[in-house]
């Protein structure tokens, strides 16, 4: 004869219901918000700033669905089957994350890009950065590359340390400058994007972005027979400083910490506004050429923000195709991120991609990247 169940025991059957009913009731819409975030990466349907903080919170949704997947797994198998569909459809965005990709040998024909973020290499701060500096204009130098994009380089003739283009030109004779912020600096100095190359240069025009201190510089280089086009850039900076945030934290002080919350999110909106119309500016120049594009810089936004999504959407990221590991390119608080890319059209192979975390002399680590024409590929 079954003995009756006691009162404790109804009581803890209900509510353990109940956590159950409530938990199943957020599965389903964070799968939901899931599926979303997947497709504004594919297909960015949504022409508007929120887009942008929908796609960055991806990898939290994922590492929510896979919690709740857990949890299904041992309390009710059937309904596991939800968060693990939703977790298969966006396997494919793992790779912007982490990728295993086994190195290629490189190859006779191919072209090697070197694209970094030089922190303005120290101009603010020369005296106590002397060492530094020496360091960083030692490697901008000395390491071979057929193609160097640089950002925030800065060149003043009057100041013996940083005569930089004088220096690269030694070796890069041909090379394009597209100075910004001009109205910061007097006629002898300049900062902004630069490109020096062993290749002849046919064509190269540049422009800063409307209302932003950043830009894009282009470049139509000649290799041997073939005509490519390179385009350097850098993205509106939203000027996130999680390590202002935490200070706050830690010293207590929540109020303050709650305004530079705040004041990062109305960054990140702005700065997702900006992205929007830079990169429609990019995309241009990519679909209106006729030659093969490579496209390298600090998009100063994640693999799952709107810059990163239109991009993708025209071009192979190198990282993705070639790297290996996280790829976290940002030497400086909250590190843990990838806003450095190199992206590059059909018409190349990527045959190897680094990121030079050994390479310390900027708040940013260098890209490197080997890439053939595919039509040249059976030349080796």
């Amino acid at each position: 004869m079954r003995k009756p169940s006691s009162p404790k025991t109804s009581q803890k059957s209900f509510l353990n219901k109940f956590i159950s009913s409530l938990i199943w009731l957020g599965t389903l819409p964070l799968c939901l918000y899931t599926i979303l975030t997947y497709v504004l990466s594919y297909s960015l349907v949504i022409d508007h700033w929120l887009a942008g903080f929908i796609m960055m919170t991806m990898p939290y949704a994922q590492i929510l669905c896979f919690i709740s997947l857990l949890y299904w797994v041992f309390q009710r198998a059937k309904r596991a089957l939800l968060p693990l569909t939703v977790l298969l459809l966006g396997y494919s965005f793992i790779q912007r994350s982490i990728v295993f990709n086994s190195p290629n040998p490189l190859v006779k024909n191919s072209v090697k890009v070197l694209s970094y973020n030089v922190y303005g290499m120290y101009s603010n701060n020369y005296e106590a950065k002397k060492e530094s500096l020496a360091k960083l204009k030692t490697f901008m130098l000395d390491y071979t590359a057929d193609i160097k994009c640089f950002q925030e380089f800065y060149s003043h003739t009057d100041r013996k340390p940083y005569r930089s283009i004088s220096m690269m030109t030694e070796q890069y004779p041909n090379y394009a400058f597209m100075p910004l912020k001009e109205d910061l600096f007097d006629k002898n100095e300049k900062m902004g994007l630069a490109i020096f190359t062993k290749y002849p240069i046919i064509h190269k025009e540049g422009k800063q972005f409307a209302n932003s201190a950043n830009g894009y510089l282009m470049v139509d280089l000649v290799i041997g027979e073939d005509t490519v086009r390179v385009i350097n850039l850098q993205l509106w900076s939203m000027g996130i400083r999680v390590g202002k945030v935490t200070g706050k934290i830690r010293d207590q002080d929540y109020e303050d910490a709650k305004k530079e919350g705040k004041g990062i999110i109305a960054s990140m909106r702005k700065g997702f506004i900006h992205h929007r119309d830079e990169m429609n500016q990019i995309n241009r120049l990519i679909q209106q050429s006729q030659f093969p594009v490579i496209v390298v810089g600090d998009l100063n936004e994640t693999p799952y923000g709107w810059a990163y999504g239109t991009i993708r959407e025209r071009l192979k990221n190198s990282f993705e195709e070639a790297g290996r590991g996280f790829g976290f390119t940002l030497n400086r608080s909250p590190y843990l991120v990838r806003i450095d890319n190199q992206f590059f059209s059909d018409d190349w192979k990527i045959v190897q991609f680094r990121t030079l975390r050994n390479i310390h002399y900027s708040d940013h680590f260098p890209l490197i990247g080997d890439y053939i024409l595919k039509k040249n590929e059976s030349g080796n």
